[in-house]
Order: structure tokens, then C-alpha cells, then sequence
């Protein structure tokens, strides 16, 4: 099967300071494949690289069959790669319906103003809905986004990305700040997301990754230690040393307490 997305070589350098090195990854259509690293492994400079948000400085990003290395992220999202950032980018002045509509009517290039309410149009406003019900949100449409709980935030950009109609979505991420109850809603969501979407995530919670992930890559001081299923990922020494380099790793990659 042809990757959707496929990094050579991928590079991304701060003058003399190399933040990744060389990274060959593959990413296969409808794949849920999680990027992991200790701290300073790269994960962020990495995302943003593929994203567009940074210029690579040397190496190629292929997407769905398409050297996409000079684009920047705009055009990248027009083509279907979208990422969501650490901290939640809703309009917060708006109401959580109108947030999902103003994504709607973008993918149909419908005009817009903001001293009017984007979910006046009957098509934007029915596909509104049907993504906020999606991600659990049916009954908050008419709230204002300010209202909503940091986990709820959350499903709202997944609504608004459902939206845009993406075929590989990039999550920075998506459970930091989240409590335990907001955590498992947001890993039932991801569950619930259609087959055929492709999602590359970023996350520390090893647990989410282990539930949500096909395969998982490991980053180590800027390049790929590691990558395989949860199970291969989980019994490799070289990523136990590299998280915690000493013992209690057991613990770390198995979910077990003290």
C-alpha cells in the first residue's frame, strides 16, 4: 500500500543546532500512527516541519503522492494535511455552532462576515450539526465556545476539523491539561473518528497512545530510535533507556502502579 504520508530524510536545523536528523517515516491511509519521544526528542520541531508551520531544512515531505516540502501550511491544509495545536484555537466569541459552520462554508468557499451568524445558510448550518453530534456536542450548539469546558474546547476543533474534510489530521498534543474523565472522552471520540481518516498524533499520555495507536514512532535526540506496533514499541529496551534509562519502566509502558 502506497504511504499517504512519507518523510526522507526529513531535517530541521537552528544554525549549528540540529532538531531532527534525517527521519524516514511512513504513514499508510487510514493508519493511527503516535509519535513519542522523552523530552527534547524533537516531537514539536518535527510536527511543525511536517505540518508546513517550519521549512524543512533538508529532506522531503511526500503527501498522498506529492512533494509537498515547499508548501506552506495554508496549502498544505487545502490539500488535506491539517494539524491541531497544544493549545485549543477556537473562536471564542462565537457560538460552538458557528465555530463548526465557519469551517463548513470554508470547504465550500461560502462568503462569510462575522457580524452575522455563519450558520444562517440551511446546507452549512445541517452539516454543522451533524459534526457537533459527532463529537458529542449536539446539545451546546447555541452556548458561545468561551462556555465550554478545556475538553470540550477540544471536541469543538475536532468537529471543526471533521469539517474541512481532511484525509490525514496531525494531533499536538490533544489530551495535555485534560482531566481523567476529559481524557477518556477524548480517546473514545478518536475511537469513534471514520476508518478511512489517517491520523498522525503527538502525545505524552503513553496509555492514550498505547489504546489509540496501529504503530507507534519513537524520537530520541532528533532521530528515529524505533517504530513499530504498541506491543514492539513496549518491549524495546532501547526506548525503555531512552525514556527513563534506569528500571521502572514496567510501570511506564504497561499502565501498572507502584
Amino acid at each position: 500500500m502506497t504511504p499517504l504520508l512519507e518523510l526522507r530524510g526529513l531535517t530541521r536545523a537552528y544554525g549549528s543546532l540540529t532538531a531532527v536528523s534525517g527521519v524516514d517515516l511512513s504513514v499508510l491511509p487510514g493508519e493511527r500512527h503516535a509519535l513519542i519521544g522523552p523530552n527534547g526528542a524533537g516531537k514539536s520541531t518535527l510536527f511543525a516541519t511536517v505540518a508546513g508551520t517550519l521549512p524543512a531544512t533538508a529532506g522531503t515531505v511526500l503527501f498522498d503522492g506529492a512533494d509537498v516540502t515547499a508548501l506552506p501550511e495554508a496549502k498544505r491544509a487545502r490539500r488535506g494535511l491539517l494539524r491541531t495545536y497544544q493549545h485549543s484555537s477556537v473562536f471564542l466569541g462565537c457560538s460552538v455552532l458557528d465555530n463548526v459552520a465557519l469551517a463548513v462554508q470554508r470547504v465550500h468557499r461560502v462568503a462569510h462576515r462575522f457580524d452575522r451568524a455563519a450558520r444562517r445558510f440551511r446546507r452549512t448550518e445541517a452539516e454543522a450539526l451533524r459534526h457537533l453530534e459527532s463529537v458529542g456536542l449536539a446539545g451546546r450548539g447555541a452556548d458561545p465556545a468561551a462556555a465550554l469546558s478545556h475538553g470540550e474546547r477540544r471536541q469543538l476543533e475536532v468537529a471543526m476539523v471533521l469539517a474541512a474534510e481532511p484525509s490525514l489530521v496531525m494531533f499536538d498534543e490533544p489530551t495535555a491539561g485534560m482531566s481523567a474523565a476529559e481524557t477518556e472522552r477524548f480517546a473514545a471520540l478518536v475511537e469513534r473518528l471514520p476508518s478511512e481518516l489517517t491520523l498522525l498524533i503527538v502525545e505524552h499520555d503513553l496509555d492514550v497512545v498505547f489504546r489509540l495507536a496501529d504503530r507507534v514512532t519513537v524520537l530520541h535526540l532528533g532521530q528515529v530510535l524505533a517504530s513499530g506496533t504498541a506491543e514492539q514499541i513496549r518491549a524495546d529496551d532501547a526506548v525503555r533507556a531512552a525514556y527513563l534509562g534506569s528500571a521502572r519502566t514496567d510501570d511506564l509502558f504497561t499502565g501498572g502502579t507502584p
